[in-house]
């Protein structure tokens, strides 16, 4: 028995269900699952549903009245701007946003504007953190200029007044000479040219002391801003600590150590029957240079308090090595001294380390404070 049936076109045969005597055109049409209309159809829903670009000017106008800048202007600027950051236009940005929050706004981006919104010491504080390295570098090269500009005001007033400076600096000779009932003695130049160099030493070196406050001010306004509230209070007093040190120690080397010495080396050649001849460029360069290594090396008990302070040395460890420390400040002594005599070696060495203890107790103090404070807080 033959099938008169039609054959099936595989394309655009589809297969009805049962009408039950609906019309035509009412009738439900099964979709071909090969044909994928049904995926079609699902992809557009979800379309619908996700976040689209929008093409219509009306649906922009709906996009708009959603976020409303009288409602949450805050977040409204924070879209827009997210869509200027992304070279993006205002028509093609997703038209149903799921939340404020999770859509457009991260956290990153909520945390600035809290950031923004805060008082001006912050904002002050935040632009010192933010500085570039370039920045730093001006900054620091600002302070180098007035350095200098200290140096060369220093020097000008040594100039100025050099004549009375000369005469002063050879205070601890005439102090020796005085001591040994020697007197009439002046300062020679082995050249013509040899008071030149003297000059110039008195100038330079004299600047250098008179600009040392100032240039200690400059470094200490360009290291504050990057320490710790802590580090900001100790800063100050240190700088005034370190400039005081540095005076006693000039002082002490200029009016005790330097007229004993000379003292000792004029009656130890009189009393060989040696005629002394006293040369202005030696004379200058032993006083001046050996004053100031006195005055730096008064730092060191300054330096060793810093270091208990912030807790890198402890005065137990101070203690241990009194004696490493004694010798060491001896050597150094004998180093420095004018003519390496008995006198002013014993005195130096003597004096330097009284500081040192000094620094001991000093650093005991501190300790005990900082565990007053640790008990305060742990009750």
């Amino acid at each position: 028995m033959s099938d008169d049936r039609p054959e099936k076109d595989d394309e655009n045969f589809e297969e009805s269900e049962p009408t039950n005597g609906a019309p035509e055109d009412e009738r439900p049409k099964k979709p071909d699952p090969d044909s994928g209309q049904d995926d079609a159809a699902s992809d557009d829903k979800k379309a619908d549903d996700s976040s689209s670009p929008i093409d219509d000017i009306d649906e922009a106008e709906k996009f708009d009245e959603i976020f409303d800048e009288e409602t949450d202007p805050d977040l409204s600027d924070y879209y827009y701007d997210e869509i200027e950051d992304y070279g993006l236009d205002e028509y093609d940005v997703p038209r149903k946003p799921r939340s404020a929050a999770g859509r457009f706004l991260t956290r990153e981006r909520r945390h600035e504007g809290v950031q923004e919104s805060g008082d001006d010491s912050e904002d002050e504080d935040s632009d010192e953190e933010g500085m570039s390295f370039l920045e730093h570098l001006e900054e620091f090269r600002w302070t180098i200029g007035r350095s200098v500009i200290a140096f060369i005001i220093g020097v000008a007033v040594v100039v100025i007044f050099h004549k009375t400076i000369a005469e002063w600096i050879q205070m601890p000779l005439n102090k020796a000479y005085g001591s040994a009932e020697v007197a009439g003695q002046n300062l020679i130049t082995y050249k013509a040219m040899g008071v030149i160099s003297v000059f110039f030493q008195i100038a330079l070196l004299g600047g250098l002391t008179l600009s040392m406050p100032f240039m200690l001010y400059f470094l200490g306004s360009f290291v504050a801003p990057g320490l710790t509230e802590k580090e900001r209070k100790v800063l100050r007093p240190a700088c005034y600590a370190a400039f005081l040190l540095f005076l006693i120690g000039v002082s002490f080397a200029f009016f005790i150590i330097l007229p004993l010495a000379l003292g000792f080396t004029v009656r130890l050649n009189e009393h060989l029957g040696f005629d002394i001849l006293w040369a202005a460029s030696d004379y200058y360069n032993m006083v001046v240079w050996f004053s100031l290594a006195i005055g730096f090396f008064f730092q060191f008990p300054l330096v060793v308090v810093l270091l208990v302070y912030m807790g890198v040395l402890n005065t137990e460890t101070l203690k241990r090595v009194r004696r490493m420390v004694f010798v060491g400040l001896m050597i150094f002594s004998a180093l420095v001294s004018p003519g390496g005599d008995p006198i002013s070696l014993a005195t130096t060495t003597g004096f330097m380390y009284g500081l040192y203890e000094l620094a001991i107790w000093t650093g005991m103090r501190i300790e005990r404070k900082k565990r007053e404070e640790e008990d305060e807080a742990l009750e």
